[in-house]
């Protein structure tokens, strides 16, 4: 993993610690103890700053790109492994359970098990926001430059018929018939 894919491995990572604890205990007690609110803040600025800066880097990435699949391809390398996820995620979890005072144990099965079932899920969750959040800065880019069609031209157009502009240009291109000098 690289250096630059470790803020979001962390920010991540505690999304999903949260996330199995609660499937562990439900609403038994508030993960981190006394730390809690502390805890939910730290995942809630993780979780907007990401978005934040995907939405920056998308931004500044808008126009070497075509198509919004591209765009996310380009995105979803910066995020980190499902491996590097699921280690921030026990270590998290670690913290966390370590700040709280003593309660029941959980299953030494299941803290791994919704470990790696909550890295996959967040993981998962976040490369189609990323994707999504790509096809919509290529949708809104796109419709900037559009034309805008105003209100007089939404209507279909009739051209002018034809003949009345021949009969216009015609009207004094011949002479008057000979047979009217002959007949007085």
């Amino acid at each position: 993993m690289t250096l630059r894919k470790v803020p979001a491995a962390l920010a991540l990572g505690l999304l999903a610690s949260m996330l199995a604890h609660g499937g562990l205990y439900g609403g038994e007690h508030a993960m981190g103890g006394g730390y809690h609110a502390a805890l939910v803040q730290m995942a809630l600025a993780g979780a907007v700053g990401l978005f934040l800066f995907f939405g920056l880097l998308a931004a500044s990435g808008k126009n070497a790109v075509v198509d919004g699949s591209v765009l996310a391809a380009r995105l979803l390398e910066r995020l980190p492994g499902y491996g590097s996820l699921c280690i921030a995620a026990g270590a998290w979890y670690g913290v966390a359970e370590c700040l709280e005072p003593q309660h029941a144990a959980a299953s030494l099965l299941a803290v791994p098990l919704l470990l790696a079932a909550a890295s996959w899920l967040v993981a998962v969750l976040t490369r189609g926001v990323v994707a999504v959040l790509a096809g919509a800065l290529i949708a809104a880019w796109r419709a900037a430059f559009s034309p805008r069609t105003p209100v007089w031209f939404a209507r279909s157009h009739s051209l002018r018929p034809t003949r009345r502009i021949l009969w216009t240009r015609r009207r004094f291109a011949r002479p008057p018939p000979i047979g009217l000098d002959y007949c007085a």
